[in-house]
Parts: C-alpha cells; sequence; structure tokens
C-alpha cells in the first residue's frame, strides 16, 4: 500500500508546505493527526516543514511543534472542526495570496477548501504540487453520509471538477479510493499514488491506559456516516443477551464530539443503557485517545465511510481488537487475516456477534491482537509513511521540472 518503489525519492533536505484547514493540538481528527505524523518524521530527516492552516481555538498565529513552523491565518474559528462558509472562502483567498508570495520544493495540500487555490497558486507560481485525498464518494457502497440529498449531489459535482484538475501528483491512503480516483473520475493512473497512514506504534504502546476500563469503546466524531446509533443498538443486543445468560452488562465508552451527540444521549436513555455508558467526549490530544484505546478491550466503528480507517490500526496498536462493517477501505487496511472482524456493512446483529465471539473465544481475541500488531508495524510504522510520502514528492517535483506525454494530456 505504499507508493511504487520506481518513484524517486529526492535526497537534499526540502522546503515542504502542508495546507490544511485544521491542525493538531486545536483539532485532532484523522487527516489532522495524518499531517502531524508525517510533519514530524519528514523533519526528522532533516526537511523544512511548514504547515499552513485556519486560526483555531486561542492559538498564536506563529507557532513551533515537534520541528514544524505552523503558520495559522484567516478568521478564528472557535469551535473545530465547524467553520462556516465565508471563513473556508477567506481561507482559500489567503493560501493563493501565501503561495504567490513564498516558493517550496513541494507543497502538498489536503482537499476541500483549500485545494482549488493552492492549484491556482502553484500553476501560476509554477511550483510542484501534491494533492492529498482519502477518500471519496464514490469509494463507498453507501450513500448515507452527513450531508442532505442536495448537498450530496453539489459536493459530487465539485469532486468530479476538484479531483480532476492537473496536480502534478495525486496522493491517496488506499487501493479502494485509488480505484475509484482512476474509475470513476477519470484520474490518469500513473499519476495516483498509494502511501497508506502511518501510526506511531511506539508512541501509542508507551502510553499508560486510562484508570477506568471498558470492554467496548467507539472513537470518532459523532455524524451519520460513523453511526456511532449502532454502537448503542450493538450495546443493547449484547446486554440483553448476557442478562439473560446471568453475566454482567458490558461498558461502553463513546470518545468523540459532533452533532449526533444529543441525540446520541436520547438514544442511549431510551435504551436503558445510562448505567453502562460513558460519554467521554473529544479530547484534547491523541494521546489522550490511546490512553482510552488502551483501556479497552474491543473498538467498535460501525462507519460506512473511510478511507482508510486510521483508528482500527491505532486500536491494534493498542492492544484492543476490533469489529467494523466490511467496507473496501477498511477490508483492505485489516488484511486477509483479520477478515473474520468484520461484519456486513450495516447489518448491527452480525456486527454484534463479531464482538461476541471476541469477548467469548480468549484465544481468538489474541490472535486477533497479535496478528493486528505485527501487520500495523509491518505496513504502517512512521517510518515507512513518511518515506512513502517522500517518494510521492519526489515523483511531482520529476513530472513539474519534465512534464511526460501523459502529464500533457492529464486534464
Amino acid at each position: 500500500m505504499q507508493a511504487m518503489a520506481s518513484e524517486p525519492s529526492p535526497s537534499p533536505p526540502l522546503r515542504i508546505l502542508i495546507i490544511s484547514e485544521m491542525s493538531p493540538p486545536h483539532a485532532v481528527g484523522g487527516g489532522e493527526t495524518r499531517y502531524a505524523l508525517l510533519a514530524r518524521e519528514l523533519v526528522r530527516m532533516g526537511h523544512r516543514v511548514r504547515w499552513l492552516s485556519m486560526r483555531q481555538r486561542a492559538c498564536a498565529d506563529r507557532e513551533l511543534i515537534d520541528g514544524v513552523e505552523h503558520w495559522h491565518t484567516g478568521p478564528r474559528i472557535s469551535d473545530p472542526p465547524l467553520r462556516p462558509l465565508v471563513a473556508k472562502l477567506r481561507f482559500m483567498l489567503l493560501v493563493l495570496l501565501h503561495l504567490l508570495r513564498h516558493r517550496y520544493d513541494i507543497v502538498d495540500c489536503q482537499t476541500y477548501a483549500p485545494l482549488p487555490a493552492a492549484w491556482l497558486a502553484c500553476r501560476l507560481r509554477r511550483q510542484p504540487l501534491v494533492a492529498t485525498i482519502h477518500d471519496t464518494a464514490a469509494a463507498q457502497p453507501s450513500a448515507d453520509q452527513w450531508l442532505s440529498s442536495l448537498d450530496a449531489r453539489l459536493a459530487g459535482l465539485v469532486e468530479t471538477r476538484l479531483y480532476r484538475l492537473s496536480y502534478d501528483r495525486v496522493l491517496t491512503v488506499s487501493q479502494a479510493v485509488r480505484e475509484a480516483l482512476v474509475t470513476r473520475y477519470g484520474l490518469p493512473a500513473p499519476r495516483v499514488s498509494v502511501v497508506a497512514n502511518g501510526i506511531d506504534t511506539e508512541a501509542i504502546a508507551g502510553t499508560p491506559a486510562a484508570a477506568d476500563q471498558a470492554d467496548l469503546i467507539f472513537v470518532g466524531r459523532l455524524v451519520p456516516h460513523k453511526h456511532p446509533e449502532h454502537v448503542l443498538e450493538l450495546l443493547a443486543l449484547l446486554n440483553e443477551r448476557r442478562r439473560a445468560s446471568g453475566r454482567a452488562a458490558l461498558r461502553l465508552k463513546i470518545v468523540g464530539a459532533g452533532p449526533l451527540a444529543p441525540t446520541l444521549r436520547a438514544q442511549a436513555m431510551a435504551l436503558g443503557l445510562a448505567a453502562q455508558l460513558s460519554f467521554v467526549g473529544e479530547l484534547p490530544s491523541q494521546a489522550d485517545v490511546w490512553a482510552q484505546l488502551r483501556a479497552a478491550r474491543v473498538l467498535v466503528l460501525p462507519s460506512t465511510r473511510e478511507g482508510f480507517g486510521l483508528v482500527l490500526a491505532e486500536a491494534l496498536a493498542a492492544g484492543a481488537a476490533v469489529a467494523t462493517y466490511d467496507i473496501p477501505a477498511l477490508h483492505e487496511t485489516l488484511g486477509p487475516d483479520l477478515l473474520d472482524c468484520l461484519a456486513p456493512c450495516g447489518d448491527v446483529a452480525a456486527l454484534a456477534d463479531r464482538v461476541q465471539w471476541l469477548l467469548d473465544d480468549r484465544p481468538q481475541f489474541e490472535r486477533v491482537v497479535r496478528v493486528g500488531q505485527q501487520r500495523v508495524r509491518a505496513l504502517y510504522g512512521s517510518a515507512m509513511f513518511a518515506q512513502g510520502a517522500l517518494a510521492v514528492y519526489g515523483a511531482a517535483m520529476a513530472r513539474h521540472r519534465q512534464p511526460s506525454v501523459e502529464g500533457r494530456q492529464a486534464p
């Protein structure tokens, strides 16, 4: 799942610009966590990395974190990742102006809002650009997203236009997303590279577990396509089975925030789960998330849209087993030896069966954790991740210097 070996990796120290709307520690999402690890590793390799993002909470306009220069600009976002449209538009303009005023060896920009501005500025200033695309609506088997039906149609049109711009390279995180970009959006296959997300396996393993243990844990944004309501249904089903057999009820933690939080609390009350459920909320750092994962037995991820499923790799590294829906990217992340952790997409009862199997069969639980940890160490380590991204940067820089026939014909 890493970048193709034929792609050149630049050797001299590079001046690298990363662009995203949010950045840790002010906003902790999968994309931001990924970039934070990548930027830190690139600095350790001797490169100079600057990260351009919005002003978030009470952060200073300039910060130095793990050797990475963080530049924050635009309107201040008080409750990230929520940001109004006008803030996105203003940030797009500031990204354009920044790139017109500054030169870099490579620019790595994440979807969505800043990407068209970065593309235009890089074309005008002749700077190489890598577009990082985590997932697409076309890569998923389900259309039940948090967008309204009208917004979903508009988003589909935006994705089509945005993804077909002539980037020097497109970097994505799974073969499932790459296939969608090539077959659904028509991107030239040689221009789309896969670099699996990385995790800091040593830091996760060295994080002390949270004091309060839990049988099950959900980690993620409380939004419709993550389906946290399925975890509550699953908990009610499993605890009903356990009561019938005279066993103690399972305990669940929900880690994360989002618009579904009030609905979930009402659902928990209606299902009689208040005593078995803890709403942890949004945590201030990724280390706090790892501590919660290390204090849980099984991570349950009933998401129907993921580009990679970073939390699955983190949970396995933390020593937890995992149970999730069988969608292409998650199937790919777990690999062939952990397919028995997958349930048909949307089937809560089947997902509950997977969880019960993990909890009741100790040898299988230990096998899942052991095989999972071996997989994440072999495929998703931080050094391999950074080398893969650097190889894509090298390919983008080479294409920018000497456009190929394929590049000139690209849309």
